[in-house]
């Protein structure tokens, strides 16, 4: 049975490409195009006025640094690599810790649901307001004044009218006066870390009980 070899080497024609780029770009290649300009420019130069050996000694000291370059970056990436992956394997202690990151998620589960803020400021009105699904407000809780610092509430899952409101996922925002003056507040989501992810470039990356994602850099506090 015959052989059709433009068809056979079809597939592999953009892996050979990139390989041969690759190739291309070693330090080795480079030492070599260089080495074979320079003895060009040698060969070719004026005999009335020759090149001088600052000119010789620059260009050798420029390919002693692009490959030194070369040389460390290779080695870098390799020390990334190798220490994302070690930072995945020790992101595996997390799991089942709660965390406190940015966001403003509530997971209400057995009537009671935990949230945090931080104030930048001392504020002598805080009102946490609960939202469901639709945006709507259904719980307003007073935490009267507070100092500046983080701050926790909970939530026990009633209504502004009393009633028993379903488990699942809610929002909440936060009013914060100073002086009759909006104060600055960041809310807080309390999460458990469910699973560890290793996403490459961007690090290890923490999946959290609320459905998202988190980076160690994220993390305000460890419970």
């Amino acid at each position: 049975m015959a052989i059709d070899v433009t068809s056979a080497l079809g597939n592999n024609t953009g892996t050979a490409a990139t390989k041969k780029k690759a190739e291309e770009n070693s330090p080795e290649a480079i030492q070599e195009r260089f080495m074979s300009l320079l003895v060009a420019q040698l060969k070719n130069q004026d005999p009335l006025a020759p090149m001088d050996n600052a000119q010789v000694t620059s260009q050798m000291a420029q390919l002693n640094t692009v490959t030194g370059i070369n040389n460390l970056n290779a080695t870098m990436e390799g020390m990334a690599s190798s220490l994302n992956a070690n930072q995945t394997v020790q992101a595996t202690s997390m799991l089942g810790r709660a965390v406190l990151t940015e966001g403003n998620s509530l997971t209400l589960a057995d009537g009671k649901a935990l949230g945090s803020m931080q104030l930048d400021q001392s504020a002598d009105v805080l009102n946490v307001k609960v939202l469901d699904a639709g945006a709507n407000v259904v719980r307003t809780i007073n935490l009267g004044a507070q100092s500046k610092g983080t701050h926790e509430f909970q939530w026990d899952g009633k209504s502004d009218d009393g009633s028993t409101l379903p488990a699942g996922n809610y929002k909440f925002e936060i009013e914060a006066k100073a002086a009759g003056k909006d104060a600055s507040v960041t809310p807080l989501t309390l999460s458990v870390v469910q699973g560890v992810r290793n996403a490459g470039a961007d690090g290890t990356k923490l999946l959290t009980s609320n459905g998202g994602e988190v980076s160690f850099a994220d993390i305000k506090q460890v419970f």
